[in-house]
C-alpha cells in the first residue's frame, strides 16, 4: 500500500496540507488501525496536535459514520489524568472525517515490551493501575473501549513520574476485521467476542487481564495465526504468569490474572472497580505505596450514583411531560410511553403491550403505520397535522413529528419517536373532519 493509499476522503493530506482550515500537516507520525496520523499545528493557537485521518472504506460507510461521531462526541467529553484527550473532529471536504487529539510523547507500552522484554513487577502494576482507572473512568461514562492492548497504552516521556495514557478508546472497534468477520484484536478479545458478540464491559476486563499477563511476562499469552489464537482464547486457559518467569512471582498476581481472563464472562472481575480494588492488594503485597491513589470501591460507585441520579432524573422528565411522546416499533407496537400518551391512547397502566394498530389514533390517523415505516427507511424526521376532537364538539389541530432513533440509541435504536403538540383548538361549528392527516413542513 503506498503512503497515502489509505487517506480519509478524495486525496491524502501531505506536508504543507491544511485539514479544515484550521490544521497545518507538518509530518506524517504513522498508521493506525483508521488510519493515517499526522502531527499538525493549529494555525491560529499555534499549538501542535496529533490528527488522525479516518481510512476511505470506514469514512464512507454510512453506520460507521454515524458511529464515529457518536462517540467521537462521547470521547471528547470523558476527561481523565491518563486518557488521551479529542480536542477536535469532524470531516474536511478533501481529506474526509478526521479526529484531533493531543500531541503525546513517548511510547507504546507494546514498543518497549518488545524491545525490552517484562517489567518489574512493582513497575507492571503501576502501569496496570493507571490504565484500569482510566477504562474504569470511560465506563462509568456508558463507553466500552473495546480494544485495549499494549500497543494503545502510551508510555510518556519527561513527565516525572511514570504516566500513561490509553489511546482510541471507542474508536476503534469497526476497523479491527479480522478472520471469521470477528471486530479487535485477538490476542486480547474474550471468548464471547470470539464468538461475534458485541464489546462489552466484561469483554474490556478480560483485555485487561491480558495485558496484566503481559506486564508481568513480557509476552502475550497466545500468539501465532488469527484463527490459531481464537481457538486458545475459546478453550485454552491463560497461563499462570508465575509459570513464565524465573524469579518468584506473588500468588495474587496469578489470581487477578485467572479471574480476569476467565472464559465465562460471568466469572471475572463484575467491573473495573473490582479489577482494581484485588490489584492494590496485589500491590500492598509488593510494597506499592498506594495511599495517594484513588480508591476504586468508591469513586466508581459516586460516578455510577450520579450516572443513576441524572437517568432517573430524565425518566421523571419524559414521564411527567404535558406533551404525549412515545418510542415505538415500524408495526407500531410501543415500547415505552409518557403519561400523556397513554392518556390519549385511554391506556391504563403502562406501554406494556399496546398496538397502536388497535388505538383510537389511527381512526384520526390512518396514515400513521405507513408514516412510520417511512420515517424508519427514510431516515428523515416525517411531521403531520392531524385533528383531534375535544370536549364539547370542538377540535383540536395536533403537530405529529415521528424521528428516527439514532441507530447508535442503547435501547430504542430500530424505533421511531412520536411527538404531538397541540397547535390550535377550533369551535365545534368550524371544526374540519376527523380523519385527515395533512402534510406539514
Amino acid at each position: 500500500m503506498s503512503p497515502d493509499a489509505d487517506g480519509g476522503g478524495g486525496g491524502a493530506a501531505r506536508v504543507g496540507d491544511v485539514v479544515a482550515g484550521r490544521y497545518r500537516v507538518e509530518a506524517v507520525l504513522g498508521r493506525g488501525g483508521m488510519g493515517r496520523v499526522l502531527r499538525v499545528r493549529h494555525q491560529v493557537l499555534g499549538k501542535p496536535f496529533a490528527l488522525k485521518l479516518i481510512r476511505t472504506p470506514i469514512a464512507t460507510d454510512p453506520r460507521i459514520r454515524e458511529l464515529f461521531y457518536r462517540e467521537a462526541r462521547l470521547a471528547s467529553a470523558c476527561v481523565h489524568d491518563h486518557i488521551c484527550s479529542i480536542v477536535d473532529f469532524g470531516e474536511d471536504p478533501r481529506f474526509g472525517l478526521f479526529m484531533v487529539m493531543e500531541l503525546l510523547d513517548g511510547q507504546s507500552l507494546h514498543a518497549k515490551l518488545r524491545a525490552g522484554g517484562r517489567v518489574a513487577p512493582r513497575v507492571a502494576c503501576d502501569i496496570l493501575w493507571q490504565t484500569a482507572d482510566a477504562v474504569r473512568a470511560i465506563h462509568a461514562r456508558a463507553i466500552v473501549h473495546g480494544d485495549i492492548k499494549s500497543e494503545n497504552i502510551f508510555l510518556l516521556h519527561g513527565a516525572g513520574p511514570r504516566r500513561i495514557k490509553l489511546l482510541d478508546f471507542g474508536l476503534s472497534r469497526p476497523d479491527r476485521g479480522t478472520a471469521g468477520g470477528v471486530d479487535g484484536t485477538p490476542e486480547y478479545l474474550a471468548p464471547e467476542r470470539v464468538r461475534g458478540e458485541p464489546a462489552t464491559i466484561a469483554g474490556d476486563v478480560y483485555a485487561l487481564g491480558v495485558v496484566a499477563y503481559e506486564l508481568f511476562t513480557g509476552e502475550l499469552p497466545f500468539t501465532g495465526a488469527a484463527d490459531e489464537v481464537f481457538a486458545h482464547q475459546l478453550a485454552t486457559p491463560v497461563p499462570a504468569p508465575s509459570t513464565r518467569v524465573p524469579e518468584p512471582l506473588d500468588a495474587r498476581a496469578d489470581a487477578l490474572v485467572a479471574r480476569a481472563t476467565a472464559k465465562a464472562a460471568r466469572d471475572r472481575h463484575p467491573d473495573v472497580a473490582s479489577f482494581l480494588y484485588e490489584l492494590r492488594t496485589l500491590m500492598n503485597m509488593l510494597g506499592v505505596d498506594t495511599s495517594r491513589r484513588r480508591v476504586a470501591a468508591t469513586e466508581p460507585g459516586r460516578e455510577r450514583r450520579e450516572l443513576d441520579d441524572r437517568a432517573r432524573a430524565a425518566a421523571e422528565v419524559f414521564a411527567q411531560a404535558p406533551l404525549p411522546m412515545a418510542a415505538v416499533d415500524v408495526g407500531g407496537k410501543v415500547r415505552i410511553a409518557n403519561r400523556a400518551f397513554l392518556e390519549l391512547l385511554g391506556v391504563a397502566g403502562d406501554a406494556a403491550g399496546v398496538e397502536l394498530r388497535d388505538s383510537d389514533l389511527v381512526e384520526v390517523y390512518p396514515t400513521l403505520l405507513a408514516d412510520l415505516a417511512l420515517a424508519r427507511s427514510g431516515r428523515e424526521p416525517v411531521k403531520r397535522v392531524i385533528t383531534l376532537p375535544a370536549a364539547d364538539g370542538a377540535a383540536v389541530e395536533v403537530a405529529v413529528l415521528l424521528t428516527p432513533a439514532a441507530s447508535g440509541s442503547d435501547v430504542t435504536a430500530g424505533d421511531v419517536h412520536v411527538a404531538l403538540h397541540p397547535l390550535a383548538t377550533r369551535a365545534a361549528a368550524g371544526a374540519a373532519p376527523a380523519g385527515g392527516a395533512a402534510p406539514r413542513g
